[in-house]
């Protein structure tokens, strides 16, 4: 179960209902690896540093008010000064020694752009999480080029929460609260479609394994005819294939309900080939079911 609170405590939800009965709308399934999502509120301006607990849900931590960029949200081309709507990783950590004052005391890069980005031509670079110049105290709320700015005494204490590459990083327009339950039956809904994919594969079933993907789909280099035409002769020319699919993130991404960005340990192995890594989907959620839109190596 997901609840929120805040330095500890759970506050009383509007209208009875139970606290625990509650999650963040989007997270639909987190793994035990992933300690904290930070969770920029675009509009609101600030940033909420939440801590999965496991079973025993998602606590809302502390917030830290935000600076983004001086052209608003929703970054979409290269010198637009937006800041970026999705889900995105912390990459690396830029020390003070090696930044301009203008970064304070460290920065954070973040993977921008992403999967989503990339299929969406979204250009750029350069977006970090970052500090304030030294001898300032604040900045005003649109004044970066598309970085999210915080002071430094935050950005301090988050070096114990932030672990590169696993705490995620969800620029939105707000925060909000919703019924598990109604989450719950969604992530089943994926859950079950994610079985199937992985069953149809394993068995060797190329129709059946195809008709997961998107006519829209696109692996960045190859589109769903291309990508057909190269898994059909793959998997033709195998004996067997065991697919094993764990440690699954499901998020929601921010602006598009019906896409769900799912990051995975996948273990492949067949009669010739074997590999193991962070593989990385996007599931559309359609008329005719859940679709894959996007599938490659997490990045």
């Amino acid at each position: 179960m997901f609840y929120h609170s805040l330095n500890g405590s759970t506050p009383n939800p509007p209208g009875g209902v139970q606290a625990r009965a509650l999650k963040p709308d989007g997270v639909m399934e987190l793994t035990a690896a992933t300690h904290y999502l930070l969770w920029v509120e675009l509009e609101q301006g600030r940033l909420n540093v939440l801590e999965n607990l496991g079973d025993a849900g998602v606590v809302l931590r502390k917030r830290i008010p935000v600076s983004i960029g001086k052209h608003g949200i929703g970054k979409k081309q290269e010198g637009d000064n937006k800041t970026p709507i999705g889900i995105y990783r912390i990459t690396s950590f830029l020390q003070d020694a090696g930044l301009d004052d203008y970064y304070g005391i460290g920065a954070y890069p973040l993977n921008y752009p992403n999967a989503l980005d990339l299929l969406e031509s979204h250009t750029g670079h350069g977006i970090w999480l970052h500090g304030l110049p030294k001898l300032a105290q604040q900045r005003p709320f649109l004044s970066s080029e598309g970085c999210v700015i915080i002071d430094n005494q935050s950005l301090e204490a988050l070096a114990g929460e932030i672990g590169q590459g696993a705490t995620i990083v969800l620029t939105s327009h707000e925060l909000l609260w919703v019924d598990a339950k109604q989450q719950d039956m969604r992530r089943s809904s994926l859950q079950l479609a994610i079985d199937s994919w992985r069953s149809a594969w394993e068995s060797r079933n190329t129709v059946d394994y195809l008709g997961f993907y998107a006519q829209e789909f696109s692996d960045l280099h190859r589109n769903k005819a291309q990508w057909s035409d190269y898994k059909a002769k793959v998997n033709s020319d195998k004996k067997f294939i065991h697919v094993d699919v764990s440690e699954v993130n499901m998020l929601v991404e921010p602006g598009k309900p019906d896409v769900v960005n799912v990051v995975f340990q996948q273990n492949y192995a067949s009669d010739s080939f074997r590999w193991q890594g962070k593989k990385q989907q996007l599931w559309r959620q359609t008329d005719e079911g859940w679709k894959i839109i996007y599938e490659g190596d997490y990045f």
